[in-house]
């Protein structure tokens, strides 16, 4: 198993929590209904970690595509839990201003990248050096929800299902590429550096958290975009 330097480790390791726990506020605040769902993700976030650091998500060797099968389950659930569930309508309270916002940590998440590429834990091409273009969402996250408290998220519906639709596929990408890359017997893509690191703790909460965060956040803002009157409800108080 691939060592962290500590300065990124603490980043990975701080950073997935910090937003969970935002995310966890939001929902709460939502709906206390929602409180089962932020149980599930904490329990999730902790069996991804325990997996991680027991070196179980290491074993590139049997072909068994751990990793991808956790992303996978994680992104059926999120799906699920935005478009389907009963949970759906009480997210789809959350307004748009903490939705976009929040979407903002894509861009620590990018440097952090592009610090372990600096240090050949990572291949540059999955970094904004090379075919990661995520960090575009995470600046203009920031905009686009000055731009929401600014002028309300009404008059701003087509602006933000263009923006989620440009996230959802920038993190799709970056995602394809990560998975690919990752060397099991049947990897499709090779990089300049193999895709070790994710099976590392903390490392691992960015596809197994961070990113159906990312997810779920994009799919809550287009349900909220596409309802017949998205700015009726007044969502989480201020």
């Amino acid at each position: 198993m691939q060592t962290i330097p500590q300065d990124i480790a603490a980043g990975f390791f701080l950073l997935p929590l910090a937003v969970l726990a935002a995310l966890a506020v939001l929902l709460m605040r939502s709906s206390r209904q929602l409180r089962w769902v932020v149980a599930i993700m904490v329990a999730w976030t902790a069996l991804t970690a325990a997996l991680a650091a027991s070196g179980t998500l290491a074993d590139f060797e049997t072909g068994h595509p751990r990793i991808p099968i956790l992303v996978l389950t994680q992104l059926v659930f999120v799906v699920w839990l935005a478009w389907f569930s009963r949970w759906s309508g009480d997210l789809a309270q959350i307004p748009q201003l903490y939705l976009v916002g929040l979407q903002c940590f894509r861009i620590p998440v990018e440097l952090m990248l592009a610090e372990l590429a600096a240090r050949n834990l990572l291949a540059v091409e999955m970094t904004f050096h090379g075919k990661n273009f995520d960090i575009l969402t995470g600046v203009t996250a920031v905009i686009l929800a000055i731009w929401v408290r600014r002028d309300g998220e009404e008059c701003m519906r087509h602006v933000l299902i263009v923006w989620n639709l440009m996230g959802l596929s920038f993190v799709t990408a970056v995602l394809a590429h990560g998975l690919l890359s990752v060397p099991y017997p049947f990897q499709l893509l090779h990089l300049s550096v193999p895709t070790f690191v994710i099976a590392s703790f903390p490392v691992v909460w960015l596809p197994t958290v961070l990113v159906p965060i990312a997810y779920l956040l994009h799919f809550v803002s287009l349900k909220r975009c596409l309802a017949e009157r998205p700015g009726a409800s007044e969502g989480v108080s201020g």
